[in-house]
């Protein structure tokens, strides 16, 4: 039995996989086996991926060849994982550190725990507004290490490879960018899973991302998958994205009082022209929005119509 099946979902990154896989060769920890799962590429990652540039490596794909989206992508190694005792996630747009799997490995302490590590966020085309504004909100997380929870479950994570297998996996039907990784957390939470962070275990993201498509992938991630997780779990509602603010009555007024006094397209035009500590915060203050304009009014702000 090998020790960790790490779970990577790729869709035509080719060069960025390739980049994670050589950081996962590069392992001081070596008993793991990597679930490299294709979820529809045309760009040759299935062409490079069978001269099997490294042995640890597993290939996976859908039947039909076509997208399905990273989450049901994901949960192409659930036959495999009771070969494993744990089971790691990771991104195909990821670099972990050489001890990353070592680290996670020595911190595990409890079947009922998960481990979360860090994310470091970079972009290969120079200073990067929205990469500064992830890499704050990182850091926040981690001043909140002690809190950590459902909200906190993302790529980089370690846990129980049969609870994951006995949870199904992620939830297939969430095709659209973001909160796969929040509905599976919420699950784990309900379990009765803890959930810890582990600083030291390290990844680095390639994010290239502008404000105006990050901000407009959160306006969908509102209009579609919010809703959806609502459905399907009311309780999260008070956990998520503000909770109150999207669903008691009286908070949703006064955010509407609070966008109309400071307008989030005033704010936007003026954004990189304020230093960093204020974009960020800034960049917080327009994603809120983004997600209310979805979730509340299915209408794209003005200033994403661009």
């Amino acid at each position: 039995m090998t020790s960790v099946a790490v779970i990577i979902p790729t869709y035509n990154n080719l060069p960025e996989l390739r980049l994670c896989l050589k950081a996962l060769s590069q392992q001081s920890y070596k008993d793991f086996v990597a679930y490299v799962c294709v979820d529809g590429s045309t760009d040759g990652t299935l062409e490079y991926l069978r001269c099997q540039p490294y042995e640890f490596v597993k290939v996976l794909t859908h039947p039909d060849g076509r997208n399905h989206g990273r989450n049901a992508a994901r949960n192409l190694a659930l036959p495999y994982l009771h070969q494993h005792r744990w089971v790691a996630f990771l991104d195909s747009d990821s670099i972990p550190l050489p001890d990353w799997l070592e680290t996670f490995c020595a911190a595990y302490q409890s079947e009922e725990e998960v481990l979360l590590g860090q994310l470091l966020f970079y972009s290969t085309l120079g200073p990067n507004m929205w990469n500064e504004y992830r890499n704050w909100r990182s850091k926040i997380h981690l001043k909140r290490a002690e809190k950590a929870n459902f909200r906190y479950f993302r790529s980089n994570s370690f846990l129980s490879a049969e609870v994951f297998r006995q949870l199904g996996g992620y939830d297939g039907t969430i095709r659209r960018h973001g909160l796969g990784d929040v509905e599976l957390g919420w699950r784990l939470q309900e379990r009765g899973m803890r959930f810890r962070y582990v600083a030291e275990a390290k990844v680095w993201s390639a994010s290239q991302h502008t404000p105006a498509q990050a901000l407009l992938r959160y306006y969908e991630m509102g209009r579609v998958n919010l809703p959806f997780l609502y459905r399907k779990h009311p309780g999260i509602q008070e956990h998520l994205y503000g909770g109150r603010w999207l669903t008691k009555p009286f908070y949703k007024f006064v955010a509407q009082v609070m966008y109309f006094l400071v307008r989030p397209s005033w704010v936007y035009s003026f954004l990189d022209r304020v230093p960093t500590w204020l974009q960020v915060r800034l960049l917080h203050y327009l994603v809120l929005y983004a997600i209310m304009q979805g979730y509340k009014h299915k209408r794209l702000p003005s200033f994403l119509r661009r």
